[in-house]
């Protein structure tokens, strides 16, 4: 399986999957390199997959052949492009997630996250429905909303790539290598269509019982709180809390989303908690979240219990840390609060990995959460990123996961209790099926 971006999970910090999708679509042209870079960005590669990563019999035996094999390559790279096609031939022997490059023009070294002109968007959000790529969100007032896209629409083409092709492509893969590439290719065409801000985006889209019509999307400033980590571009976190009434007088569903697990997000994540506490039920909304700080499922978990509980171990080669979630009693405001006792869902998608994958499974398995939805991406492994010679960022597994009951979420992912997928019926007469049936099971529990 041909590696590309992948999500990521990192010990000291997240990665936003999205901005690497995107950046993976540009080509890096025939620019020069010297022949000593591409060596020795070669050699740093192979070290640190070989001083790190927790396979050591993979170390020992596959990685090695690697290196026989392609560092003669490396002495004859002269170009960018053939930099990325060597060092992704070399990635293509690891079957884990989580090891990927990020271009040197995108793994930026500005410290001033407002520099970026990267945080626009067109408004339109996809997913797979009905075997195709279809518009899962198109938020109102944006380009794609006053285009005329709706949700529901069949998206043919986003910029000069086939979403069908793509489709036949993850397809033909063998089926455990299907959710990671789905994944992939989603957060793909989403990065694509949220570009720099004044950036043009042609989709074709087709109407139930239309023809295929061509649309050009300026990207408009997207909301957002903007913070950057090491040497990722900028990304915009997004937290949303809203209430749902239900048809029960005075009675209300919580319901809590965001896009990335990142520490700028927590007082944003904090708020929105208590917003919803006095609902019936509060939903998680994970959906298209790719990961971050792994860290802080540890925290925000403490929301939701009553007791310390571990949501599972992440063992490098030196050490295992436990994440332990305690009850969260106090607010950084000094107030005192009980946890959140009430029924509580979760939504995952096929975009939802990493952080999230071991949030949703790890509460899962302490029975503390019920999640609903389409299985998620399978790709959790804990990484870093570090600089190599060329400028590149290289994003590597560096430790792996259990859950709670000691089994590997990497390659199992979060799998929902109520499998909802997307419908494009659905989706067109306006429904969020799986947050409807999350919804009618924090309803059935209020009752029972």
């Amino acid at each position: 399986m041909r590696k590309s971006c992948r999500t990521a999970l990192s010990i000291y910090s997240g990665f936003a999957l999205t901005a690497c999708a995107s950046a993976g679509t540009a080509e890096r042209g025939s620019e020069p390199i010297a022949r000593e870079i591409a060596v020795a960005t070669f050699d740093s590669l192979w070290s640190k997959v070989r001083n790190t990563y927790v396979d050591t019999a993979f170390v020992s035996n596959e990685w090695m052949r690697m290196r026989d094999s392609l560092r003669p390559r490396a002495e004859l790279v002269t170009t960018r492009r053939g930099l990325d096609q060597l060092l992704s031939d070399a990635l293509h022997f690891i079957h884990d997630s989580h090891f990927y490059i990020i271009p040197a023009r995108v793994a930026t070294t500005d410290s001033n996250p407002s520099n970026s002109g990267g945080r626009g968007t067109t408004g339109l959000a996809v997913r797979v429905a009905d075997g195709r790529v279809i518009a899962w969100r198109v938020e109102h007032g944006t380009p794609a909303w006053n285009a005329g896209i709706r949700a529901g629409y069949s998206v043919d083409r986003i910029g000069e790539k086939s979403t069908d092709s793509a489709m036949r492509r993850v397809r033909a893969l063998p089926v455990q290598a299907q959710p990671p590439e789905l994944a992939n290719m989603l957060h793909g065409f989403n990065g694509v269509l949220n570009p720099a801000v004044g950036d043009t985006v042609r989709v074709s889209v087709t109407a139930p019982e239309g023809k295929p019509a061509w649309y050009s999307l300026v990207a408009t400033r997207g909301a957002g709180t903007v913070s950057q980590f090491g040497n990722l571009p900028p990304i915009a976190g997004l937290v949303s809390a809203d209430r749902i009434q239900t048809a029960t007088p005075n009675k209300c569903v919580g319901v809590i989303a965001f896009n990335i697990w990142l520490p700028a997000l927590v007082p944003d994540l904090e708020r929105a908690v208590d917003s919803v506490r006095t609902c019936d039920g509060i939903v998680i909304d994970l959906r298209g979240n790719p990961g971050g700080l792994g860290a802080m499922v540890m925290g925000f978990g403490g929301y939701f219990v009553d007791s310390t509980r571990s949501l599972g171990t992440m063992r490098t080669r030196q050490v295992s840390l436990n994440f332990v979630i305690n009850p969260r009693t106090s607010r950084s405001d000094g107030r005192t609060v009980r946890p959140f006792s009430g029924p509580l869902a979760i939504l995952v998608d096929p975009m939802s990995a990493s952080t999230s994958e071991i949030f949703a499974a790890g509460m899962q398995r302490i029975g503390r959460a019920r999640v609903f939805g389409e299985p998620s991406a399978r790709a959790a492994l804990p990484a870093l990123m570090e600089r190599l010679p060329s400028g590149d960022v290289f994003v590597h597994a560096v430790a792996d996961f259990t859950d709670p009951l000691g089994k590997r979420i990497e390659g199992a992912g979060a799998v929902p209790d109520e499998i909802v997928p997307l419908e494009v019926s659905d989706l067109l007469a306006g429904h969020d099926a799986p947050l409807d049936a999350a919804v009618r099971w924090i309803a059935s529990e209020k009752k029972s």
